[in-house]
């Protein structure tokens, strides 16, 4: 089955972020979206309360946190509890032991707490090859650092209101359950595409 998928959504639990959980479902069924990870900042509480609305039975919700390390931000996908740690290399160790997915968002950003080529120190999963925030010439240098290293390219509209989510989007082929989609995930995505302007 054809899955679309925002691999980084960040819902109003992260203090920079104004999208409730209602919002993001009205916003994902007017897209077509049928998949979304909620990654708020150094929190679950977003993911839970997602999964305490009515109305995402059609969505895969991927449970996720963005974690804000001494290295630079890091995502882990598939984990339902925050890893609470400042270490980098902890993060990935409890998230590895966990079954998580590492993901290293926004790699090249340097407004942000990034990465950059510290991800392939760290042995990250995935490498955010276009994030909806980042500039053609930071996610192009994603992209490169990515094919250099051998890590799959994963992209997310990084939405922290209505109108971003759903900005990027992965196209993974896979069953519509939350086990497929991980376990395709890890591949990486089969394309990565823009859904258009913001609304």
């Amino acid at each position: 089955m054809r899955i679309l998928l925002d691999a980084h959504v960040h819902t109003n639990s992260s203090p920079d972020s104004t999208l409730t959980p209602g919002q993001l479902l009205e916003r994902l069924k007017t897209k077509g979206i049928n998949a979304v990870a909620i990654t708020d900042h150094d929190t679950m509480d977003g993911y839970r309360r997602v999964m305490d609305t009515k109305g995402f039975a059609d969505i895969i919700v991927v449970p996720g946190v963005e974690i804000t390390t001494d290295l630079g931000d890091i995502i882990v996908l598939g984990v339902t509890e925050a890893i609470v740690s400042r270490d980098a290399f902890e993060v990935v160790d409890r998230a590895r032991a966990s079954g998580g997915i590492i993901v290293a968002p926004h790699p090249f950003d340097w407004k942000r707490a990034s990465l950059g080529e510290k991800s392939a120190m760290l042995g990250v999963d995935l490498i955010e090859g276009v994030n909806g925030k980042c500039s053609r010439d930071e996610n192009q240098q994603a992209k490169e650092f990515a094919k250099a290293i051998g890590a799959p390219v994963v992209g997310g509209s990084d939405a922290h209101d209505k109108g971003q989510v759903g900005a990027v989007v992965n196209v993974i082929e896979c069953e519509k359950d939350l086990d497929s989609l991980l376990a395709a995930l890890r591949r990486g995505a089969k394309s990565i595409i823009r859904l258009g302007e913001k609304a």
